[in-house]
C-alpha cells in the first residue's frame, strides 16, 4: 500500500480527497491492527501511515547495544514467585525472547533453558536439578509443555503471537 511507503499529498477534488482520507486511516487501522499492543504507544499519535511505519522501522531496524543488555538484564532478573504463576513467568520470559529476537539478538535454547530454570523459586529446586541433569536440556518451547502441560490453547496462542 502505497500510503505506507510514500507521503501522498492530498488531492484538490473533493471526491478524491475523502477517497485520500479514508485509505489514510484504514491504512493506519491496518498498522495498528497489526502489530502488538505494547507498540500501539510509539505510534499513536503520529498523523500518517507512512510516520508509523518509519517509526516502526526505526524502532526495529536498528540494533542497540543497550537494548539488547537491558533485555537481557530483565530476562536475568525475570522469577517465578507467589504473585505470578508458572503460565505468566513463561509468557514474561517468552516475551523478552521476542523482543530480543526483533531487535536481532538471539539466544541459543539452551542458554534460554537455564536461564528460565534460574527463574524459578527454590521449591522448585529439585526439579530443577533433575532438568539440568539430563544428558541434553529440552528446547525452551518443549520445555514449557513439559513444565507446564495443561497450558491452555490462549496461553499457547497468547504465546507464540507476544
Amino acid at each position: 500500500m502505497s500510503h505506507v511507503t510514500e507521503v501522498i499529498a492530498e488531492p484538490e477534488d473533493e471526491e478524491a480527497k475523502a477517497r485520500h482520507k479514508k485509505n489514510q486511516v484504514k491504512a493506519k487501522m491496518i498498522l495498528s491492527d497489526s502489530i502488538k499492543d505494547n507498540l500501539i504507544p510509539h505510534v499513536s499519535e503520529l498523523r500518517t501511515p507512512k510516520e508509523m511505519f518509519d517509526s516502526l522501522t526505526r524502532l526495529y531496524e536498528r540494533k542497540n547495544t543497550g537494548k539488547k543488555l537491558t533485555l537481557r538484564h530483565q530476562l536475568r532478573n525475570a522469577v517465578m514467585n507467589k504473585s505470578n504463576t508458572i503460565s505468566t513467568y513463561f509468557i514474561t520470559v517468552s516475551q523478552i525472547k521476542d523482543q530480543l529476537a526483533a531487535i536481532g539478538d538471539t539466544m541459543d535454547d539452551a542458554e534460554l533453558v537455564t536461564t528460565t530454570l534460574n527463574g524459578f523459586p527454590p521449591s522448585w529446586d529439585a526439579f530443577v536439578q533433575g532438568i539440568c541433569a539430563r544428558r541434553k536440556l529440552p528446547k525452551f518451547d518443549k520445555a514449557m509443555d513439559r513444565l507446564y502441560p495443561r497450558r491452555s490453547k490462549i496461553d499457547i496462542q497468547i504465546t507464540k503471537n507476544k
